[in-house]
């Protein structure tokens, strides 16, 4: 690390006496910053895998801060990461962050979306790039980017394998994951403020993945039970006032997401909630009070036509009477017809699928499909775009890490500090698999984000020594659990 530092501090003295002299004086700012984050990152990797997951779910979808250089600067970061990770390598000769089953099914699916995308040449020769209907026309094909962002969050994935291991690690990128997701909800509650409205009712964010409706009900969620499990590992006042705010902005936003998919998982939560860890549990007082809140937030700020959109289920456009319900319904049709035309191309390519980011484009040119929307359902994306052998490599995925998440629960007593965060995952993880069915995730960096917590945090308490039996009265014995 020294060596390497060694040779940066002359190379950044260069460039400043050079910058100096063309007056390029933000150019010798600039390698200074560089310098000092690489000296941060190489001195503690840990630093590197925390800013680098912040910058991911800053840019998990895409909006303004992809303009201002958030994928650039992971870029720099993960130069700095894999300079560690050589280092690391060579001074300790341990390479099990590379056998982490997760990590070689994620490379396994790799290759099959090369032999994809490879495949969709031969099957479409004679299909042509084409552009979206929108006012910037973008390519309906996209899969470079696709192939990119896959390939760099494995790179990713593989970095925290590698660098997260102590309990205060995975404290830290755990609460990364909570607070970067978080600014969804403010950044809602403001655009609600100003007027900016999706469509001219729905809430919408312009951070993390929260451009998006469905994504946008999913982080709420996520955030309620994170905080709420927050609260419950000790209900002091202070906590109470901010979980309680916290709880309630996201809440509300979730209300005004006019997310027929919101619903669902607001039932979903408050089932999840009641079946967790008991120490985690609310009683009915407080699953009534949220209700009651919830119909205070409907009757009085909640905009009309986002409630009225959250409670279409009908596709029948004839039957709604207001502009919110028929442009629901409209949605729920084109949505249905939109599932229908992946099943036909996973029944006419059931092996190695259309091709990466191609569904689009398939469905225009060779489908005829006049609406060419994205398929919103991680599972329909994975079968139709990579065929039924990437589908299996998923679903294996998620087997894999949630046989970790339960044991992550049956060990949690072994480190009472951070037990709320093994009641939190579960929550976080079981509505990630709901919300897969609802849009398109198994790409966003949530996955590879939650998916290294989960990883690291079994290897972390398998570690630990095992609960001492503690004596109790009547000679029998006890295991020293935190309750």
């Amino acid at each position: 690390m020294w060596f390497l530092l060694a040779l940066g501090l002359p190379f950044v003295g260069a460039v400043t006496v050079t910058g100096i002299y063309l007056n390029k004086e933000v150019v010798v700012a600039a390698a200074w910053v560089a310098f000092a984050v690489a000296g941060a990152i190489l001195f503690d990797p840990l630093v590197g895998v925390i800013a680098m997951a912040g910058g991911f779910l800053l840019a998990a979808y895409p909006t303004v801060l992809q303009d201002l250089g958030v994928l650039t600067i992971n870029n720099l970061l993960g130069l700095v990461l894999a300079l560690a990770l050589v280092a690391y390598v060579l001074s300790s000769r341990d390479l099990s962050f590379l056998l982490v089953r997760q990590v070689l099914i994620l490379a396994a699916i790799g290759g099959l979306i090369l032999l994809s995308t490879a495949h969709s040449a031969a099957i479409f020769p004679a299909m042509r790039p084409s552009h979206s209907l929108g006012v910037q026309e973008k390519l309906l094909d996209r899969t470079p980017d696709m192939l990119h962002d896959f390939f760099a969050r494995l790179i990713f994935l593989i970095f925290i394998c590698a660098f997260v291991r102590r309990g205060r690690d995975v404290k830290g990128l755990f609460m990364t994951f909570v607070l970067v997701l978080f600014l969804a909800v403010p950044s809602a509650l403001l655009n609600w403020w100003q007027g900016t409205l999706a469509h001219g009712f729905r809430a919408m964010a312009s951070v993390t993945a929260g451009a998006n409706a469905n994504r946008l009900a999913m982080i709420c969620l996520m955030q309620v039970g994170c905080w709420w499990c927050w609260l419950k590992l000790r209900p002091t006042a202070a906590r109470w006032a901010v979980a309680g705010a916290v709880i309630g902005g996201a809440f509300v936003v979730v209300l005004a997401t006019g997310s027929r998919s919101s619903l669902v998982g607001c039932g979903m939560l408050a089932v999840l909630l009641q079946t967790g860890p008991r120490r985690f549990r609310a009683t009915p007082f407080q699953v009534g009070l949220a209700a009651l809140g919830g119909l205070v937030a409907v009757l009085t700020v909640v905009p009309p036509e986002a409630w009225q959109r959250a409670m279409t289920f009908s596709s029948d456009v004839s039957v709604e009477t207001t502009v919110a319900e028929r442009g629901a319904a409209s949605s729920l049709e084109l949505r249905e017809d939109t599932i229908r035309i992946g099943l036909t191309m996973i029944r006419d390519h059931p092996l190695l699928g259309v091709g990466l980011g191609k569904y689009r484009d398939v469905s225009r040119q060779i489908y005829l499909d006049t609406h060419f929307r994205p398929p919103h359902n991680s599972v329909i994306w994975a079968a139709s775009e990579g065929g039924l052998l990437v589908l299996g490599g998923y679903l294996l995925l998620f087997a894999f890490t949630w046989r970790e998440l339960m044991t992550i629960l049956r060990l949690a007593h072994r480190d009472p500090s951070i037990v709320h965060l093994a009641a939190s995952l579960r929550i976080v993880f079981y509505l990630y698999c709901a919300f897969s069915l609802l849009a398109d995730l198994w790409l966003n960096p949530i996955t590879y984000v939650l998916v290294g917590v989960i990883i690291c945090f079994r290897r972390y308490l398998e570690g630990l020594p095992a609960a001492a039996p503690a004596r109790v009265r009547g000679g029998r014995l006890a295991l020293a659990m935190a309750r």
